[in-house]
């Protein structure tokens, strides 16, 4: 009988040893650990925050201060850097959805970030050198044109990296080290700027540039699940996304280009509105003389 309790003991605690590493996957979940097969192929999460930290540099290192260089050091008028921002804005709304269905569709992610990053880089030299309206007008609307790329591209990197229980825990990683290099860059900014002159805080561009471009590369492009058809676990294959999933159809299905159609049209004629209405209200108003 003892021997039979002893050996229902050591069975219990036999079955209790065995059943410790499955609460591993829990932990390393927890911890944010990127996905088992990108860990083998090389990748390191901290790749993916330098990404976050320092494309926040890169795409806000010209909003806060283009304006206010523009007004105190080139002298232009109110409404000019109001039409070269509305511009901007309305281009970088109109490749919006055409920009994030080609990044859905493409394997080349971290291509489409790199080329991304070298558009801001040229741009922000363009702006630095001739600070004149059609130079600042073209450079400014291809910097909203361009920072379109980064939100779906490294979101589309990160499902690439991790599963879909660490994906919610790795978008918040994101979101912090976004809003991290949003202060950073406004501290090295202002730094700059108070050290040497308003008009050296675009040079900061190609510099964080071609930081986040060396981060960019450092993801192993092997790491990256681009079409969820190989996955480290059956628990993963359920969640990842078939190629043929509305979520990710082809570029070339006709809801998805025609609803990017009409938002792209929207949005040039409203553009063209705008520009219209500003076109009249600079014109002088002829003031009629009173008849005695």
């Amino acid at each position: 009988m003892e021997q039979t309790a002893s050996g229902g003991t050591s069975m219990d605690t036999a079955a209790t040893l065995s059943a410790k590493p499955q609460l591993e996957p829990l932990a390393v979940v927890r911890a944010g650990a990127p996905d088992a097969r990108a860990s083998r192929n090389g990748f390191r999460p901290i790749s993916l925050d330098a990404v976050n930290f320092l494309a926040a540099d890169v795409r806000g290192a010209v909003g806060p201060y283009l304006n206010v260089f523009l007004v105190t050091q080139q002298h232009w008028s109110q409404s000019q850097v109001g039409l070269v921002t509305m511009i901007g804005g309305l281009c970088g709304l109109a490749v919006q959805t055409p920009i994030g269905a080609a990044i859905d569709e493409t394997r080349s992610k971290r291509g489409v970030i790199v080329l991304a990053l070298a558009v801001l880089a040229i741009a922000a030299v363009v702006i630095f050198a001739w600070p004149v309206f059609w130079p600042v007008l073209i450079a400014n609307s291809l910097m909203a044109v361009a920072g379109d790329v980064f939100g779906p591209a490294v979101a589309a990197l990160t499902l690439g990296l991790y599963a879909r229980k660490q994906l919610a825990r790795r978008m918040g990683r994101n979101s912090a080290f976004d809003h991290a290099g949003n202060v950073g860059i406004a501290l090295v900014a202002g730094a700059a700027g108070y050290a040497f002159s308003q008009r050296a805080v675009f040079l900061l561009v190609p510099v964080f540039a071609l930081l986040t471009a060396i981060a960019v590369l450092s993801i192993p492009a092997k790491a990256i699940d681009y079409n969820g058809q190989e996955t480290s676990s059956p628990n993963q294959a359920l969640w990842r996304v078939s190629p043929r999933s509305p979520v990710t159809t082809s570029c070339w299905n006709p809801g998805r280009w025609l609803s990017s159609a009409f938002a792209s049209c929207f949005s040039i004629s409203l553009m063209r509105r705008c520009c219209l209405w500003w076109g009249r209200s600079s014109q002088p108003r002829i003031q009629k003389r009173r008849r005695p």
